[in-house]
């Protein structure tokens, strides 16, 4: 017979206490009032713009929320949790985070409350998929091979925490790759495509998961003849992927010329070459340490660094990338090549991103100061 002990002491049950356990801990900050919207420090608003955007695109229709800045379609539509940040920027996500934050668009027009309650409500929402994606990253790293997990699943920690925290809704996308790798790990390739395809549709810094989505898609093809394709996945995988870039060729030219942009590091010689020189490094390490799969990821990465607006919370990409490890098949370095990858993830995240993983414990140290 099994006791409340051995309950404790399956993976799936303690990982689940564990996320449970810190989002309990770390709900205190957007129900404790300290800053006017409820993050851990006051001027961020992403959690409470996106319902309104929301709202906003069912007034005015999902094209011109990517080919006009807010300021201009707000004009005539009132809206109870209205504000006046990032006017000048058109809509810069992928349609499906309008789904995501479609309740609570719902909620802020139609149920009476303060600015700071809403902040609240949309950062426990936020909170919740940052925890189900910690807790998702946890059980896939369960079900790895051993060697430096431990370092991965306290950089999720500490990725997802921040950015959630600061009314991020990463945790959304994330929980879906990490969800992919899972479906690829268990050879269940055609699961693997819909949770990317679900991934892009919520944010386009899914590109990080385009290696996943190859190897994903070989897997259902291969060796079998096209009547015993799983078409109707792979129509829907191709209409997301439309869908995405349809959007982003929408957005892209008016976002480049806002302050939502920031230079490329092709600028900076010296960001440039220790970025190069260190993930040069890594994807030797991954090559003979681990597979083609974690050596794509890191490339695809690499990509990102040079291509994406240079903000702290872009930086939540790389998170996957060290997860990859293990999930195709047995690494030769499991240590070495999740230390490597996890030392290159903070590094990126600090020269390109101007963030850094540990920062959370400053700003939750600022925060305890507030109290």
């Amino acid at each position: 017979m099994e006791g409340p002990g051995t309950l404790v002491r399956h993976p799936a049950t303690r990982w689940a206490l564990l996320a449970l356990l810190s989002l309990l801990l770390l709900s205190a900050v957007p129900l404790s009032g300290v800053t006017s919207r409820g993050t851990l420090k006051e001027g961020y608003t992403d959690h409470v713009r996106h319902p309104y955007v929301v709202w906003v695109g069912l007034h005015r229709g999902l094209q011109a929320l990517y080919t006009a800045p807010l300021g201009e379609l707000r004009e005539g539509i009132p809206y109870r949790q209205a504000l006046d940040e990032w006017l000048d920027v058109p809509y810069v996500y992928p349609p499906g985070a309008l789904v995501l934050f479609l309740p609570l668009a719902l909620v802020g027009e139609w149920v009476p409350m303060s600015p700071l309650a809403f902040g609240q409500l949309c950062l426990l929402y936020l909170l919740v998929f940052a925890h189900g994606a910690l807790y998702a990253a946890l059980r896939l790293l369960d079900g790895l091979p051993a060697g430096g997990r431990w370092a991965v699943g306290f950089l999720c920690w500490l990725e997802l925490m921040r950015l959630a925290l600061y009314g991020q809704y990463d945790g959304a996308w994330l929980v879906c790759g990490v969800l992919a790798l899972a479906a690829l790990a268990k050879d269940r390739p055609v699961v693997a495509l819909r949770w990317l395809a679900v991934a892009a549709l919520l944010h386009y810094r899914a590109l990080v998961l385009i290696a996943v989505g190859v190897v994903a898609l070989w897997r259902v093809v291969r060796g079998r003849p096209a009547r015993q394709w799983p078409w109707g996945t792979l129509f829907g995988v191709a209409a997301a992927g439309v869908l995405c870039v349809r959007t982003f060729l929408w957005m892209a030219p008016l976002a480049a010329r806002t302050d939502a942009a920031t230079p490329s590091i092709l600028g900076e010689p010296g960001t440039v070459a220790l970025v190069m020189g260190l993930s040069v490094a890594v994807l030797a390490l991954s090559w003979r340490g681990a597979d083609g799969l974690v050596t794509a990821s890191v490339g695809l990465g690499v990509v990102l660094a040079v291509i994406d607006t240079r903000h702290w919370w872009h930086a939540s990409a790389l998170m996957l990338v060290p997860l990859t490890v293990g999930v195709l098949r047995v690494p030769r370095w499991p240590t070495a090549v999740r230390l490597g990858l996890v030392v290159w993830a903070g590094v990126l995240e600090m020269a390109v991103w101007y963030g850094n993983p540990l920062w959370l414990f400053r700003d939750l140290n600022r925060f305890l100061r507030l109290v």
